[in-house]
This record gives C-alpha cells, structure tokens and sequence, in this order.
C-alpha cells in the first residue's frame, strides 16, 4: 500500500460565498450574451417559418392578429417544431455562426452560479441541449434535462421552479454539477485515452474502455491468448477504465501487464480507484473478486488477487455529509486523469510499469495529473478541483457538439 495523498493546505472559503475563479465571465456579461442569443435564434426561426416550411400556427395561437400570433409562436413552439422537422436540427444550428459561437464557448467563457455551480444558460440554449437529447438522442454531456423534467417547450423543470408544496425528492438530476456522466461523455473521454495509448513505440499499451469491468478483463484475457496464438513474445500493457458494474455506476481504472505465455496470470495487476476514505477503497473485495473470476487458477495455486495492488486516490471527497448540490460523483473525470498518467508511464517508462514499486508509480502517476494535483503526491484543494471539473464538464459538453458540426461538414 502507497501512504496516502495529502491535500493541499491553502484557504478555503465555503462553497456557497466564493464563485467560481476559473472562469472570466460575469453575470452582468453572460446575461447580455444570453439576450442577444436568444433573439438571435428567434430571428433564425423567423427566417425559417419565412420560407414556408410551417403553413399554420396551432389554433390556440391564431387571434386573427398575425404579426402577434407570429411572435407567439416563435417564443413557445417554433424550436420544437423546427427539431420535429429536421432529422438534424442541432447540427443546422450550429451551422450558423453566429449560434454556434454561443453554444461553443469554452468553460472559461461561461458564468456559473456561486454555491451549486449551475451555468447560466440562455433560454433558447437550454431548450437546444434538451430538445436535441429528445428528438436526436443528441446527448450534450451534462447540459440537457430527461424528458420528465421537461416543460411543453423543452424548458428545464429545476428545482426552484416546482412548488413549494412538492413531493418530488431532490437528487443529483437536477444540478449541473452533479449529473452523471452518459455513454456520450465516457466516449469522448474514452476517445482521448486510445490516442494516447497509440503513442507506444516500445512496450504495446491498450486502453480499455469496453464493458464492464469484468467484461474489459475478459477482454484482456482474449487479447493475450490471441498474442499467444500469434507466436508474440512481448509484454503487454493494459489500461482500464470503465463502471464497476450494471448495478454499480461507479468508474474506477485498472492496470495489467501481460505476456501472451501466459494469459490466464497477469504479471502486474493495480487497482486504482478514485475514492479510499478509510484507506482502502470500498470496491476493493469485489476487484478482487473479479479478477479471481476472470482469471481462475488451479486448485491450491495462488490466486491471482493475491498480486492485486492498490493504486487508489482519495480525490472524491465531496460526497457523505454535503447537501445534494454539492455531491462530487466526477469518477469519470478522475478515473481518465489516472487512466491517461498510467498510459503515459507506460509510453515512456516501461521498466517501471513492469517491475516498479506501487509508489514509485503512484507518485509518477500524479506528477502527470496535473488538473488535480499541485505535484506529485499532493492533491489540490476540494473546491479547487471542484470547479477544474465544472470546467471539464462544459468542456465536455464542447467536445460533443464540435463533433456533431464536423459530422454535418464532411456529409
């Protein structure tokens, strides 16, 4: 076992007082930026019902005054009609520049509320992100609200906007901060560890990112007796990172050296989870458990868990005790910062990924997480990776939609 990561002492402020410093934005700004948003998108459809595609407004909106009705309709109902008749309705918005400037910014470039970190979204925008995720299946990670929490026009229903005499509970749905992350954000992130681990020019390295946990061993598992069949002679590094589990949620990453000679016993297996409150992480007799299925040996041979080491950090410390706003269940986040460091050791120094001791790898590991640690072995601040990672998340969100324009281009 690795002693454990001290945080970094510098001053805190509590949450609810201190706004977010890692953005350049404010209020004043993001609301002027959110007006004119909206009115630019309102002129968008404007155009649009212009040519003709729309032939009648719906009978609760024809008063007989057709400038009036127009209007009306433009600033309920026209999005949703332009996303009923367009397969592709999200990637035309972002054709047009002057939209997709506003839906692109960075995370630097938005205004998040103090104390539940929610961005401050345009009217219009957030109808984009949710009608996009209805009518597309055109996730933005973290941005847009399920269908159930959705209003007649693919508004957000937040939490300040039920009655007060509700009965629905509060959970982390409703917050920006504390939505988890979908397969859209995992891809993108996973797309990010497969370009590193193609950097390997010496020792093979792989990043996992299919499956399950158990299913990505098994993967692992396949890979090398399909090296064993081909005669290679190499060792092998795997890179994990995935959810534990159907039932489990939770993303943690894993590390196995292999040789093909033999792909029923890993050389090297290390567990690295994202949260270890009592040193040891909570998943640490199912990993065990896992790997042991995985990889069974005979009857009175050691069993291969028996070589599992723990290469955990505890980063995920907002979570017990907090109010729900402020749970921290960024595990994707931190799993791919561990993920992407191990990948990197791998590429440049693989001697000690295969006989290095855990801290030595550890310590390593964290020089190269740098959104997390000041260096090696000293993690940042709780609010000071919190807000890294309200960033990361908009960011996140950024990625998706870059994508969605560049698949439109090259149609």
């Amino acid at each position: 076992m690795h002693v454990p990561i001290p945080i970094s002492s510098e001053g805190e402020e509590p949450m609810e007082s201190k706004p977010i410093c890692y953005t350049t934005d404010t209020k004043q700004r993001a609301e002027v930026a959110n007006d004119y948003f909206d009115e630019l998108v309102k002129q968008y459809l404007r155009d649009w019902i212009g040519h003709g595609t729309v032939t009648s407004l719906p009978d609760e909106l024809s008063s007989g005054d057709a400038a009036h009705d127009l209007d009306e309709f433009v600033e309920t109902g026209a999005l949703r009609s332009f996303f009923k008749h367009h397969d592709d309705a999200l990637a035309l918005l972002l054709a047009h520049e002057g939209i997709a400037k506003h839906l692109l910014r960075s995370g630097t470039d938005v205004y998040f509320e103090p104390d539940a970190y929610e961005p401050l979204l345009a009217k219009f925008e957030r109808r984009i992100y949710n009608l996009a995720a209805h009518r597309e299946h055109l996730e933005v990670p973290f941005r847009y609200s399920p269908t159930s929490r959705q209003g007649a026009h693919g508004d957000s229903i937040g939490w300040t906007d039920l009655p007060l005499d509700h009965t629905v509970r509060e959970d982390i749905g409703y917050y920006f901060g504390t939505r988890r992350s979908d397969e859209t954000a995992l891809n993108i992130l996973a797309r990010q560890l497969h370009r590193e681990a193609e950097l390997a020019d010496g020792m093979p390295v792989y990043a996992v990112t299919e499956g399950y946990m158990h299913e990505s061993l098994q993967a692992i598992k396949t890979a090398t007796e399909t090296l064993q069949t081909a005669g290679n002679e190499q060792f092998h590094c795997f890179v994990v990172q995935r959810r534990h589990a159907a039932n489990d949620r939770h993303l943690g990453a894993a590390l196995l050296v292999m040789h093909p000679s033999q792909p029923n016993n890993p050389l090297r297996i290390i567990f690295c989870d994202t949260l270890t409150p009592n040193g040891q992480p909570p998943w640490w007799n199912t990993f065990r458990n896992t790997v042991d299925a995985v990889f069974p040996q005979e009857e009175g041979a050691r069993p291969v868990s028996d070589k599992l080491e723990d290469g955990g950090l505890n980063l995920q410390r907002l979570h017990d005790g907090v109010p729900v706003r402020h749970q921290d269940i960024d595990c994707a986040f931190y799993s791919a910062s561990i993920a992407r460091a191990l990948i990197q050791l791998a590429v440049q120094f693989p001697d000690l990924i295969t006989s290095g001791s855990i801290d030595a790898i550890v310590h390593e590991m964290t020089s190269r997480m740098p959104d997390y640690f000041v260096e090696a072995n000293i993690a940042k601040s709780p609010t000071t990776v919190r807000e890294i990672n309200i960033i990361r998340r908009w960011n996140t969100g950024r990625e998706a939609l870059l994508a969605i324009r560049e698949q439109k281009a090259e149609r």
